[in-house]
């Protein structure tokens, strides 16, 4: 049985190898690429770098130009766009008109506001009538109002910007580019433009379907943006 007892020798010094290896570290000589000689005047790298640094300054230089001529255009076309659109508003009746009503109404919902929260004052200045003295009663009076007033003015005010900031933060993240532009305008021309056929179909403020649009617009970006994020698009 000479091929058993080769084999058991071969597993014998498999084994032996194996529980008597060690490792030994080997030091090995890594040169740097284009590195300048310390015993010569060879320059190639240095040359070479200041060359493209230089060029890559010239197409940065260039790429700005560029862009601002990009942007300056861009600013125009808007400027223009806005404008033109404006004056065919104030030359369309129904646009004109619906415009008027709106802020009509906004302006008749802000007084009715006022109104309540003089009324409200009004209501927390009458405990100041259990005050015997007719003279302290009237400055309680006045100074019961102003406080409420003050109050109820500070609250509204922080809720306006409140829900401003948001919705800003919202715009700039999702819709703050030359879509947004685009939208707004195209939007504001065909309600413009169509608007006796858009009131024909659906009786609806012009200025009211134009926000209700906006917002539609934006829920859709804000959808978009984060599906793209989701699925590494973006």
């Amino acid at each position: 049985m000479a091929w058993k007892f080769k084999y058991e020798k071969a597993e014998q010094a498999k084994r032996y190898a194996q529980t008597h290896q060690k490792t030994v570290d080997v030091p090995v000589e890594k040169k740097v690429p284009y590195e300048k000689c310390d015993n010569c005047d060879r320059t190639a790298y240095q040359k070479a770098k200041e060359k493209c640094d230089n060029r890559k300054s010239q197409l940065e230089k260039k790429y700005k130009n560029m862009t601002t001529g990009y942007e300056s255009i861009l600013f125009l076309l808007a400027w223009y766009s806005i404008t033109i659109t404006l004056f065919t508003a104030i030359l369309s009746p129904v646009f004109l008109n619906d415009c008027i009503t709106f802020f009509g109404v906004l302006g008749k919902g802000m007084g009715s506001l006022f109104r309540e929260f003089v009324i409200g004052a009004d209501s927390f200045g009458q405990l100041s009538s259990g005050i015997p003295n007719r003279i302290l009663s009237g400055l309680m009076y006045w100074l019961i109002v102003a406080i409420v007033m003050g109050i109820l003015f500070i609250i509204t005010g922080l809720l306006i910007v409140g829900i401003g900031y948001q919705v800003g933060k919202i715009y700039r993240k999702y819709c703050w580019d030359i879509i947004s532009i685009v939208e707004v305008i195209t939007s504001t021309a065909i309600a413009i433009y169509f608007g006796d056929w858009i009131k024909s179909v659906i009786s609806i403020n012009l200025i009211t379907l134009l926000l209700l649009v906006h917002v539609v617009y934006i829920g859709i970006r804000c959808y978009v943006k984060d599906w793209m994020e989701e699925r590494g698009y973006c």
